[in-house]
């Protein structure tokens, strides 16, 4: 047998070296059940495509068999708060004590810094960080 050569490509080849969003979403739904986690809330940043997260996030409760308590969405305005009163106030809003946060790594640090100050970010809370460009960094997040 002869080997076949491979079809001569065109274009470009993309290859994504991270997981997708929704693929980090459906572990941590699938982590969420296993512990009978089912009330939460979303938090997002401003960061293109938190309008697809916070879509995806109401597909998989939507779709699901799983009496899921979705307890709504807060979108953070980041760059008009640099002293991140208004980021406190509206975390304090939310009742949920598991928190699907969507961002970048910088803004991550900004939230729970947030979150932190308002007493928000210690044990019996839950923060789960979905986002492309989280990790690496050549230092650990401060918070």
């Amino acid at each position: 047998a002869t080997p076949v050569p491979p079809p001569q490509e065109r274009g470009s080849t993309f290859l994504q070296l991270g997981s997708s969003t929704e693929q980090q979403l459906r572990v941590i739904f699938e982590l969420l059940e296993e512990y009978d986690w089912t009330s939460f809330a979303v938090v997002t940043t401003l960061r293109p495509g938190y309008e697809d997260f916070v879509d995806y996030v109401e597909v998989l409760t939507d779709s699901s068999f799983i009496g899921w308590e979705h307890r709504g969405v807060v979108t953070l305005n980041l760059t008009d708060d640099p002293e991140g009163a208004r980021t406190r106030r509206a975390l304090r809003e939310v009742s949920a004590q598991i928190r699907l946060l969507y961002c970048s790594r910088d803004e991550a640090e900004a939230v729970f810094r947030a979150a932190r100050d308002a007493g928000l970010a210690g044990p019996g809370y839950v923060w789960f960080v979905v986002g492309t460009n989280l990790g690496g960094g050549e230092r650990p997040p401060e918070h």
